[in-house]
């Protein structure tokens, strides 16, 4: 044990002897240990005062409140009603004095508990950030003062580099400069991204609670200040149970720094916040997102203006209309019915025939999906097109009562046939039109001449690529319902050219007017009487055709089922004098529907929609042509009303008599095709062959 004493004082001496032998050297390594450490220290702690010295006076004159931000949209309604924003100015500009106290401090305790007492940069926050930071093995906190935070919003970005820290705390320094406190705060808060598309508290307030933040309880405000570090995260409409946690930590914080009392916290956690339903408001979105590009077109003069600041943008929206759009997409998609069928998304577009757009309903939910389908999705119209083929057919001198038979027709290869295989021997191209004869639209089509279709199409304002092969009497081609709807209008409007437009005037800051919309002089693209004979046609379509599920009764409508093959799409586009509406169903991945029509959903949905649009306004009948005498039935079973029989027996509401040996037969093949409903009504899919080549 002696021994074992003695070395250890003879390891002691040792080591003390080679300390005292080199203690000038030490001495050297401790100094420059202490000097690595404290001079930083130092240096940062005295980093305020030098870029309070040497920071420039920031220019006064500029709108901080707009600075480096996107253009800021606040839209009206065709009454003059605000009806949503956009851009970073999504609610109003308030000052301290318009919130209620314990908003500002919910944000100074998360974000910044030192705000009045640093000059812009806060050492001791650093330095916490820092020890967090090793501690987590990770970046967790970034230190950042709430005058930093501004000066990121207004003059940088928020990307994490030395040289950006070093310029965002000379611009904190700018900042603390030349404003007072309050400013700082003011601008903060009226500019800093809280998810959602919503700037600043107010315009956060709006979207989560429908309300102005000057009215938001405690507990709203502790849930807004969980939103600056990541706001798409902790979107309380993602989770709203652990958002509400979230805010208990912010109220908890607040009782710490002595903003609100714990007994007021309490209270606060009793009743926590919850979020509103914004279907209604997000349903508008669609609508908004396609009027805020036709401003920036517009107000910019095709890019020769350069856009800032904030803008009023006065739209052609009717809110009773869109509400009526929207809760028609919503409940008959969401119905039992359409998810039965395999129906899972929807566009609709509603217009005036002059060409203002009213409404516009993109998809079914705006929050799941912002694909904009009214006007982004080209999808085949199906018989929809066929108002084109007969337009042709007109012009080129037939009549809508000449008569045509229904015989097979062979082109290159391609037959096409009639929904259900039916056959309806000798008709009028009106009853044609009416029951979507396949065999007869193509027929006409190569009678008049395929590119006469082509160009009537395009005239009336198709705009797409349209293939000019036989199949096009079918509607092969691809176009968007807002394309489609347009190309209808041009009907409503008496043969008239429209432009579809959603914009009325752009206003600037200053009330300065940037774009105004000009009247054109009418351009009739379709002769007057043709105009009346395509009209009677499309009003036989919802009068007793494909389309009597769209029939309004108490008004005229004309109209056009349309539906592709193997049901991949089905439309209904139609018109009043009053309104175009178009109405589009099927699944973005276009996998096909079981058994649906234009005649029945998408009729449907327009009906709906349409009878809420017409409340309230005097019947008009449509500007078209009387059908033509017939005297008695006939061998090609026409009726002294011009209508075929069986054109009867849907408007009366009756079954057509038949020879007793042809029911059975007739029974079979109603079962066949769907039942009595689509063999009068809802038939008119092209047949399920492929498309021939282009012809030449």
């Amino acid at each position: 044990m002696g021994q074992v004493w003695e070395g250890f004082l003879r390891g002691v001496n040792a080591v003390g002897g080679w300390i005292i032998a080199r203690k000038d050297r030490l001495l050297k390594i401790a100094v420059w240990v202490v000097g690595i450490v404290t001079i930083p220290l130092l240096g940062l702690f005295l980093l305020p005062t030098v870029l309070a010295v040497v920071a420039p006076p920031l220019d006064l004159k500029q709108d901080l409140y707009a600075l480096n931000r996107p253009v800021a949209f606040t839209f009206l309604d065709a009454n003059g009603k605000v009806v949503g924003r956009r851009g970073a100015a999504v609610g109003d500009r308030l000052t301290l004095q318009d919130m209620p106290s314990y908003l500002p401090n919910a944000f100074i305790a998360m974000e910044d508990r030192r705000f009045y007492s640093h000059h812009g940069v806060d050492p001791r926050g650093i330095v916490r950030a820092m020890m967090a930071n090793l501690r987590a093995r990770h970046t967790v906190a970034g230190g950042s003062t709430i005058t930093e935070q501004t000066a990121k919003i207004l003059f940088t970005n928020q990307e994490r580099t030395f040289t950006r820290r070093i310029k965002t705390e000379m611009d904190a320094a700018v900042l603390e400069k030349s404003l007072s406190k309050k400013q700082i705060l003011e601008l903060y808060l009226n500019r800093i991204y809280l998810g959602s598309a919503a700037y600043g508290v107010d315009g956060a307030a709006r979207v989560y609670f429908g309300k102005s933040a000057r009215d938001l309880s405690l507990s709203e405000a502790a849930m807004l200040a969980t939103l600056t570090r990541a706001p798409s995260v902790f979107s309380p409409r993602r989770d709203l149970a652990a958002a509400q946690e979230r805010a208990a930590t912010v109220l908890a914080t607040m009782v710490e720094t002595g903003a609100i009392t714990q007994a007021q916290a309490d209270e606060a956690k009793a009743h926590p916040a919850v979020v509103v339903d914004r279907a209604s408001v997000d349903a508008r979105n669609y609508y908004l997102d396609a009027a805020r590009e036709e401003a920036l077109r517009l107000a910019s003069n095709n890019g020769e203006r350069q856009l800032s600041g904030d803008l009023t943008v006065h739209t052609t929206l009717e809110p009773k209309v869109q509400e009526a759009a929207r809760r028609t997409a919503r409940d008959t998609i969401n119905g039992k019915g359409a998810q039965k069928a395999n129906v899972h998304e929807t566009a609709i577009v509603v217009m005036k025939p002059e060409g203002a757009v009213v409404a516009m309903i993109g998809g079914v939910d705006y929050s799941e999906s912002t694909f904009n389908r009214a006007i982004q999705a080209h999808r085949q119209p199906g018989s929809a097109f066929k108002p084109f083929v007969y337009l042709a057919a007109l012009e080129s001198g037939l009549s809508p009562w000449e008569t045509r038979d229904d015989n097979p027709i062979s082109i290159n290869g391609w037959t096409p046939t009639n929904f259900g295989g039916r056959s309806y021997g000798t008709i009028t191209l009106a009853n044609a039109m009416a029951h979507s004869v396949n065999t007869i639209a193509v027929q006409v089509a190569q009678e008049v001449g395929v590119d006469q279709v082509v160009e009537a199409a395009k005239r009336c304002g198709i705009t797409s690529k349209l293939e000019p092969n036989a199949s096009i009497a079918l509607g092969t081609s691809e176009v968007t319902p807002l394309e489609l709807t347009s190309a209808y209008a041009v009907f409503a409007s008496g043969g008239l050219k429209i432009r579809p437009y959603m914009v009325t005037q752009v206003n600037g800051a200053d009330g300065r007017v940037l774009y105004k919309r000009q009247g054109r002089e009418p351009e009739r693209v379709i002769a007057d009487h043709v105009m009346k004979d395509l009209t009677a046609m499309l009003f036989g379509v919802v009068s007793h055709g494909t389309g009597f599920g769209a029939n309004l009764y108490d008004r005229e409508a004309g109209g056009k089922t349309g539906t592709t093959q193997d049901y991949h799409d089905a439309w209904f586009v139609g018109f009043t004098t009053d309104y175009v509406t178009g109405v589009w169903v099927g699944n973005d991945d276009s996998s096909p529907m079981k058994g649906v029509t234009g005649g029945t959903i998408p009729a449907q949905m327009w009906k709906s929609v349409m009878k809420a649009a017409e409340a309230g306004l005097p019947m008009k009948g449509l500007d078209r042509s009387p059908p033509e005498d017939n005297i008695a039935l006939d061998d090609s079973g026409m009726t002294s009303s011009g209508l075929s029989a069986d054109d009867e027996a849907a408007i009366n509401n009756t079954p057509r008599l038949e020879p007793q040996a042809d029911q059975q037969k007739e029974k079979a093949k109603r079962k066949s095709t769907g039942g009595l409903f689509n063999w009068l009504f809802g038939g008119d899919e092209p047949p399920k062959t492929a498309p021939p080549p282009g012809d030449n």
